[in-house]
């Protein structure tokens, strides 16, 4: 059942997911703490990591990055992964 739920779901769907987050997050933030504002601070403390971090969500956004080097597009096998090694791990425990 979940394989086929998300199989039906598109990129628009999840842009709308996003778009409603943020509208949310805007409307009900207590005063000083817009998304926005957290991002200011977040680059007062970190300006270097923060910046690039928004750098590398937009060029992965444009597509812009070759997938070898994107951090982004490497989630979906690091998950992949990870759930090997785990299972591996599970398998050699006494039992």
């Amino acid at each position: 059942m979940i394989t086929t739920f998300r199989a039906r779901i598109r990129a628009w769907h999840l842009w709308l997911i996003v778009g409603t987050v943020v509208a949310v997050a805007e409307e009900i933030a207590p005063t000083g703490q817009l998304l926005s504002e957290g991002v200011d601070r977040a680059i007062e403390r970190h300006p270097i990591l923060v910046r690039a971090a928004i750098i590398i969500t937009a060029l992965h956004l444009v597509n812009w990055l070759p997938a070898r080097v994107d951090p982004l597009a490497h989630i979906p096998g690091a998950r992949k992964r990870l759930d090997i090694t785990v299972h591996r791990l599970v398998r050699t425990l006494p039992r």
